[in-house]
């Protein structure tokens, strides 16, 4: 599973399959994630633009709101 090379390297949902994650493994605790928003990927900014659009980013995050998994339940 530890490939560096992206094209060699399994998907997400095929390591999910894998023997090891099979006891804490669960589909129906499964959520999609949101597309990927690129936008910023590839502009060409200064560092404090860099910098605004950042701390912005972390003042605006709310982490998702999820029940108990197996990880976390005690």
């Amino acid at each position: 599973m530890l490939v560096l090379d992206a094209e060699k390297r399994v998907t997400a949902a095929e390591a999910l399959m894998h023997p090891y994650f099979e006891t804490i493994h669960d589909p129906e605790e499964e959520i999609d994630a949101e597309k990927y928003d690129d936008t910023f990927d590839n502009m060409e900014l200064p560092l404090d633009e860099w910098k605004r659009i950042t701390y912005k980013e972390i003042l605006n995050f709310k982490p998702p709101q999820t029940s108990d998994s197996k990880e976390t339940a005690v």
